[in-house]
């Protein structure tokens, strides 16, 4: 702002002089980011494409130009953290942070190798010897492990074994095998 000066004497002569006051604003804005979101990942996908952040409050002394944040299109299952950033009209900036979790709830899929026939070792009422096979196993954020309940050795007759498959976020599905042992030796008499 220019500030103009008059000075008159005695007899009304005047004179002027011009002043420069500049007035800077140095306080920042103020932003509170919305509240956390917690969504589950979209069907089929290890991610969520539909989640709403909400608005943030904001406010400034000389007023707010633009309200921004980093969110990705798209937010992977597990913590995004998105930083919100508010800009005043003279440039001045503060930002605030909002947490978006987004958890995997669908289950992995497992198929259980075929069922399995075996005969019993030589000598024995069991099997020692049997290939189970391997199961045919998917999921959206991937599979963290495999196990199966099967004994180390089966005994004559039929073992159900259950597979069990967890994915990376824990979720965990079972499928079921079934092993037949039979006794194909003849007993001994004398």
């Amino acid at each position: 702002t220019t500030v103009t000066w008059t000075v008159t004497d005695a007899n009304g002569n005047t004179s002027t002089a011009t002043q420069l006051v500049t007035v800077t604003n140095n306080q920042n804005p103020t932003i509170t980011a919305p509240a956390n979101v917690a969504v589950n990942n979209d069907p089929g996908l290890c991610s969520s494409s539909t989640v709403i952040l909400g608005t943030p409050s904001t406010a400034d002394v000389c007023g707010v130009a633009s309200v921004t944040n980093n969110a990705p299109a798209v937010f992977p299952v597990g913590q995004t953290t998105v930083t919100w950033t508010v800009t005043d009209v003279n440039g001045n900036t503060s930002t605030a942070t909002q947490l978006v979790t987004v958890s995997n709830d669908q289950v992995p899929t497992i198929t259980a190798p075929p069922n399995v026939a075996a005969f019993n070792d030589p000598g024995s009422c069991s099997a020692s010897t049997v290939n189970l096979g391997t199961p045919v196993t998917s999921d959206v954020c991937g599979v963290a492990s495999v196990t199966n309940n099967a004994p180390a050795v089966f005994p004559v007759g039929q073992t159900t074994v259950t597979w069990t498959v967890t994915d990376a976020n824990g979720n965990t599905s079972t499928a079921t095998q079934l092993v037949t042992v039979t006794n194909d030796e003849h007993p001994t008499i004398t």
